[in-house]
């Protein structure tokens, strides 16, 4: 097969459908996830502090026991040929980023890393960000699936992708580890120079300018977003912003979306809670 027709048809062999993923994510709910035995060895500590050695050590047998029968746990995900988004293994994703010593900082999800997008000859820098069961799993507070594939459909959103203050989507896996890759270089986060001496006015307008902008597009567009804090954003040397990290995604607000007196102001976005979202949680 010629070399060309050969790459075409591997990458829409990688390629799904937002809901595509949503169908297989019901079936397989989050226990492949979080047993998975990176969980504990990328755990700061997993082991609860008054445990004694005796509950800590039989734990261990019970978390290694389980996740043992999930490594022959069929991950794949039929293809779309006209899916939007681009799939990596975890294995490619090791590629793109080394989880020992790449870290960046914490997120709303988990984790964000440095990595690097390589294609042929040509690399250029990638921002890798993880929806993490590290143990101790407080599943109550855990990642949820709905939101990994909100997000995906936010970034993939043929307008969505070209704003200039929303990171760019260049694939994600779900393949044992959950995760997103951006496009993008990380320098800083505007929570590292907010409260610098040369960051005046001029240097915060910018910056409110930018956001309002961003807030105000998603808002024309019906997209609901939550927690966008001073962490979640970066920010480069030119004051240009990029946001990477929601507390809450949605794609499907209208304007029949009644707003609910539970709405905390300057946290959420007031369709949040209105209600109509409660059956999406997987």
């Amino acid at each position: 097969m010629d070399p060309f027709y050969a790459s075409v048809r591997e990458m829409r062999a990688s390629m799904v459908s937002v809901e595509v993923i949503r169908r297989n994510f019901a079936e397989w709910d989050v226990s492949p996830y979080q047993y998975q035995k990176s969980n504990m060895d990328e755990s700061e500590n997993w082991c609860h502090p008054f445990w004694t050695a005796n509950h800590a050590n039989g734990f261990r047998k019970s978390f290694t026991e389980t996740c043992k029968r999930y490594e022959s746990f069929d991950f794949s995900i039929e293809p779309v040929v006209d899916g939007k988004v681009k799939h990596c293994s975890c294995s490619e994703l090791d590629i793109i980023t080394n989880f020992e010593d790449s870290l960046i900082q914490k997120t709303l999800t988990g984790r964000l890393f440095r990595g690097t997008i390589v294609e042929g000859s040509v690399s250029r820098p990638a921002i890798v960000k993880t929806w993490d069961y590290l143990l101790p799993m407080e599943l109550e507070n855990g990642p949820r699936l709905y939101k990994f594939c909100d997000e995906i459909e936010l970034l993939t959103n043929e307008r969505a992708n070209k704003h200039p203050n929303l990171v760019k989507f260049y694939k994600c896996c779900f393949d044992r580890r959950l995760a997103v890759v951006y496009d993008a270089e990380f320098t800083r986060v505007l929570s590292d120079v907010l409260l610098d001496d040369d960051f005046g006015w001029d240097k915060r307008i910018k910056v409110a300018i930018q956001l309002a902008d961003l807030l105000s597009w998603l808002h024309k567009n019906g997209i609901a977003v939550g927690s966008v804090t001073i962490e979640c954003i970066m920010i480069d040397d030119e004051v240009n912003i990029k946001v990477f990290d929601f507390g809450y995604v949605s794609n499907h607000v209208n304007e029949d979306t009644t707003i609910s007196a539970l709405v905390r102001v300057g946290q959420e976005a007031p369709e949040i809670f209105s209600g109509m979202y409660a059956d999406d949680e997987i």
